[in-house]
């Protein structure tokens, strides 16, 4: 399958170029050739993408998949005043309501919506304590439906029972033995955070990790919650009892780190981790505010936590809250964080996202996005910022294939698996009463 793009400004933003208009040839699911004009080869569909932005398929850098049904949910009967009443009276609801056709819709939704915003690849984080195995196999199953790639592991935690850990450690090493596809789905260990863990699981994480010669995917000091805990067990913060543990690794996820010092930032760049930022969903949850300065010096990425896969809203909140705060950071952080994305992803799926070069994946998203004012490498950051949004997605490809066109499912069936979730969500509300 050929496909010759024309026309379109290439837009990248780790570094943030313009590249200008040009043609782009995909053979397959690669781009093989980027040039001012090329002439349509045999059996080649051709698009005329005049007065289009082409810029690489975004990343989110940490997700949940599982609470896209919880959109427009019931509020919980109780109000939550803590970060930990509102993980107890919602989130660990939801994830308990959740059995085998809830998680598939949960990430056929999600993935659908992802799709909407320009987003080609997911790192998930999922939790369903009611149906643990097969449940990654099941978000694989969705990706594929919808065509997108993704990075999966299985949220560990003590918080259900000894049994629940156990089914959990079981579920991500299937998934690691079998699951993986290269260039289109990786894995990782998963484990919830630090104060849902007891000492036996971290030590079985690990040893899973370096079976797998993976990294693990945990919050980290979302909440000071997670540090008082950790002090409590073995008076240590919990970046320390993370580290006797061997979870600080390279290739961990730590994500949030809102609670980390500036000392404790470094030592898990150090260590060779990822952390991942969510501006959203701590402003949503009343967190606080990450230590961002120190963060921004190392492998930072950005995730949206499950509020949505929309990168462009993330990355306009983290620019935004980060003036707020009057955080020392340049003007095209956010951008940057966007890269970091790409590249962890990148290194779990052994392919190249994050730019529209000859020889990378064709994971290409197009813009319609009118220019009133001009667009220079210079100047990236500030029609990101101020000007693009999800609303200027008009397609998007993965792979070389076609999830979106002209602002519509390729695959029209979807609609009417979409219009099916809505039972499904009624079902899993109406379980959350008798939890």
């Amino acid at each position: 399958m050929k496909t010759l793009l024309k026309n379109a400004l290439i837009v990248e933003w780790a570094p943030t170029h313009v590249a200008g208009q040009k043609d782009i040839l995909i053979e397959g699911d690669r781009v093989t050739k980027i040039a001012d004009s090329i002439s349509s080869p045999c059996d080649t569909t051709e698009l005329d993408c005049t007065g289009m932005i082409a810029i690489p398929a975004l990343v989110v850098g940490h997700t949940h998949l599982y609470s896209s049904l919880a959109t427009g949910m019931p509020p919980p009967e109780v109000c939550p005043t803590t970060f930990v009443e509102i993980l107890e009276y919602v989130w660990w609801k939801l994830d308990r309501a959740l059995d085998e056709e809830a998680v598939y819709y949960s990430a056929l939704v999600g993935a659908v919506r992802a799709a909407l915003c320009g987003t080609g690849t997911l790192v998930d984080h999922h939790a369903s304590p009611s149906f643990i195995r097969g449940s990654l196999e099941t978000i694989r199953k969705a990706l594929e439906r919808v065509g997108l790639r993704g990075v999966l592991c299985y949220e560990v935690t003590d918080r259900n029972g000894r049994e629940g850990a156990s089914l959990g450690i079981e579920e991500n090493r299937d998934f690691l033995e079998s699951g993986r596809t290269p260039g289109i789905y990786g894995g990782l260990v998963g484990a919830h955070a630090s104060f849902t863990l007891e000492d036996k699981t971290l030590n079985q994480l690990s040893e899973l990790a370096d079976t797998f010669k993976v990294g693990i995917h945990i919050h980290c000091a979302e909440a000071d919650s997670d540090n008082e805990d950790a002090l409590r067990r073995c008076g240590k913060r919990v970046i320390g009892r993370l580290y006797d543990y061997g979870i600080l690794r390279p290739g961990t996820i730590l994500v949030h780190g809102v609670h980390l010092t500036d000392s404790e930032v470094r030592l898990a760049y150090d260590c060779g981790c990822w952390l991942v930022h969510n501006p959203r969903s701590n402003m949503n949850n009343r967190v606080g505010y990450a230590p961002i300065e120190e963060m921004s010096r190392g492998r930072l990425a950005l995730g949206t936590d499950g509020i949505d896969a929309d990168m462009f809203a993330e990355s306009t909140a983290a620019f935004y809250k980060a003036r707020d705060a009057k955080a020392a950071v340049p003007f095209d952080a956010p951008l940057r964080w966007l890269g970091g994305s790409a590249q962890l992803a990148s290194e779990y799926l052994g392919v190249q996202l994050g730019l529209i070069r000859e020889g990378c994946v064709a994971d290409i998203a197009l813009l319609r996005y009118p220019l009133a004012t001009p667009l220079t490498s210079e100047n990236v950051a500030g029609h990101w910022i101020f000007g693009m949004g999800a609303h200027h997605v008009h397609s998007l490809m993965v792979g070389g294939k076609w999830i979106l066109k002209d602002n519509e499912l390729v695959d029209r069936n979807l609609y009417a698996e979409l219009s099916q979730a809505q039972q499904v969500a009624k079902r899993v509300w109406k379980k959350l009463t008798s939890l």
